[in-house]
């Protein structure tokens, strides 16, 4: 796709000047459960920034693309005018060149550098981009990328959870997670996991890949993948994290790519009407 031709349970939280100490209490069927996280004001600022240019990539695509790529497009163009023969075409602007696709020798290096780029941009956005069924440009968060971006930060965390039988892990989790509140579901907008703890409040999709980067501490060996309807655009909604079924963890299973899985976080019931309504459901692997 050419992106712009057209158009360029209870929380206890207090706050200390050099970090923030989070603290979850609550009765467990396995006992009393305390949880306590230290989140450092570095690791919340870089947080904060990433939440930006995330809502700012989702919610303007073409012109958050366009920030990234235009400069680097210009001056692309000035060095393969440079070295084009007199004879041939040379382009005169920007939106020459992405009007023009074909054989000729300027265009094709016009394109090459374009890709590269775009993947750049992408890459520093945190975004991938998908199809929309209106054809309009369309973005999504790169959650596999965002998952390996946190994995550091939330290690100490993940470590709380850690009981000699990973299913005691997971339900643990699930009830930590529970006691999160959800708040609306959210397209235009992605809060990352460590502001999601500050502020206390995360929707579906946030909610996953916060399970995910957890869980994958304690279970590193099975693969973890996100679901969600295919014709969800921005941050994805309603989302739900999945296990293999060969985990052994108990769950709702359901069929992905005709293979069991094990839902983890999510309603069983929400994700069947979609199925029922033969809704399809992209499945995408975190690690």
């Amino acid at each position: 796709m050419t992106w712009f031709p057209s158009a360029v349970c209870s929380l206890l939280l207090t706050v200390a000047a050099s970090a923030s100490p989070l603290q979850w209490q609550w009765q467990s069927v396995q006992g009393k459960q305390q949880i306590a996280f230290e989140v450092s004001e570095r690791d919340l600022r870089a947080s904060e920034l990433e939440m930006q240019r995330l809502d700012s990539a989702l919610n303007f695509p073409i012109e958050s693309l366009y920030s990234k790529m235009g400069s680097k497009l210009e001056g692309s163009l000035v060095e393969i005018n440079r070295v084009t023969p007199a004879d041939n075409l040379k382009f005169a602007s920007l939106e020459q060149a992405l009007a023009l696709q074909d054989d000729s020798i300027p265009s094709i290096l016009f394109w090459q550098a374009y890709q590269q780029y775009e993947e750049d941009a992408f890459f520093e956005m945190r975004i991938v981009p998908c199809q929309s069924q209106d054809r309009t440009p369309c973005v999504r968060p790169n959650y596999s990328q965002l998952f390996y971006g946190l994995k550091h930060a939330l290690q100490p965390l993940a470590r709380q959870f850690v009981r000699p039988d990973i299913r005691q892990s997971v339900t643990l989790l699930q009830e930590w997670l529970a006691r999160i509140p959800a708040g609306h579901e959210q397209q235009d907008h992605f809060t990352p996991p460590l502001q999601a703890l500050e502020r206390n409040q995360a929707d579906s999709d946030e909610k996953a890949l916060l399970m995910a980067v957890l869980l994958a501490e304690l279970a590193p060996r099975y693969g973890l993948r996100l679901v969600y309807p295919d014709n969800s655009r921005g941050s994805v909604s309603p989302a739900w994290l999945i296990i293999s079924a060969d985990s052994g963890l108990p769950g709702a299973t359901i069929m992905i790519n005709q293979k069991p899985h094990v839902l983890l976080t999510g309603n069983l019931g929400d994700v069947k009407k979609l199925m029922d309504a033969r809704v399809q459901l992209v499945s995408e692997s975190l690690y």
